[in-house]
């Protein structure tokens, strides 16, 4: 009897609760929905922040260090002999006049890499960079005549680079033409791009001399074009065209550069005051002491610029 009292007050739950607790329970739902909703956005946001502010920060390094370098010849502060074959079809001087170290364009319309580029993005700006500042694993281990041809070395240097053999005498740029793992490093006149001049057209500046003590380098040319081009994972990337084996050779740096504005630090002739120009043409490429860069860099929608000023210093007086 009391066991059927007991299952006639267990009726369960009404429609109106069962609603009422459906209607807590999606509220909960929905404000757990909007927590992780939000987070989510949240965690894209500051994801696609840090990704734009590495990128900008780490393609400003790369330029800044490329531009302090400019105009950098080694041991010499003399003119550059140009051993390499200016008369070849494939000799560019702004890709290879170390004497003239930095050129910029607003545009590539007209100039030797016009239609080569990948993707080039119009209306930004180029620059090419310049110097000699990276030394080879090669040394001088003997003395060498303005008329050798070969030069004994220890160490090594790769086959077809443009390297500049330099003391504080003077110095000579030439392409090495010697064959893979030697002891050696050539000026042959032939077996590479562009290549070099003969001996008989065009002899070392001058002898160099290790036996009395004095201090030869043969350092790397380094010549590089920056510019905004196609990306692989984004529309635009900060690219690079070099040039430091005769033959152009172009990469992507940084992702997600979508515009470069370069302005040159001309010396005024009234004093030491720089006056800076988008084009360094209406003075002279020689007059450019210092460089402002300035990236815009983008991810998904968030987009920032970034910007750096940096002096030439092998140009500073």
């Amino acid at each position: 009897m009391s066991a059927q009292l007991q299952n006639k007050h267990q009726t369960g739950f009404s429609l109106i609760e069962l609603m009422i607790a459906l209607v807590l329970g999606l509220f909960i739902i929905g404000g757990v929905m909007a927590v992780f909703i939000g987070s989510s956005a949240s965690f894209s946001s500051n994801e696609s922040l840090s990704r734009v502010q590495e990128n900008g920060r780490f393609a400003l390094e790369i330029l800044a260090e490329d531009l302090r370098n400019t105009g950098n010849k080694g041991l010499c502060w003399n003119s550059v002999v140009d051993v390499i074959n200016t008369a070849d079809s494939d000799y560019e001087a702004d890709a290879y006049d170390l004497d003239d170290p930095i050129k910029g364009w607003t545009d590539d319309a007209g100039t030797f890499f016009d239609g080569t580029l990948n993707g080039y993005k119009a209306g930004t700006d180029l620059v090419l960079v310049k110097h000699a500042a990276e030394s080879s694993d090669a040394v001088v281990s003997v003395d060498i005549a303005k008329t050798d041809t070969i030069f004994n070395i220890t160490g090594g240097v790769v086959p077809g680079a443009i390297i500049l053999l330099s003391d504080a005498a003077g110095c000579d740029l030439f392409q090495n033409t010697a064959a893979l793992n030697t002891s050696t490093v050539e000026r042959a006149a032939g077996g590479v791009t562009i290549g070099n001049k003969s001996v008989a057209a065009q002899e070392l500046s001058h002898d160099y001399s290790v036996s009395s003590g004095n201090i030869v380098e043969i350092s790397k040319l380094s010549s590089t074009l920056y510019y905004i081009g196609s990306g692989t994972t984004t529309a635009n990337a900060l690219r690079s065209m070099s040039f430091d084996y005769g033959v152009a050779s172009d990469q992507e740096l940084i992702e997600g550069v979508t515009n470069m504005s370069v302005l040159y630090g001309i010396v005024s002739g009234a004093g030491p005051a720089l006056g800076y120009s988008a084009d360094a043409n209406g003075g002279s490429w020689d007059d450019v002491d210092a460089v402002r860069v300035t990236l815009t860099v983008e991810d998904g929608n968030i987009s920032q610029d970034f910007s750096t000023t940096v002096a030439l210093r092998n140009r500073l007086r």
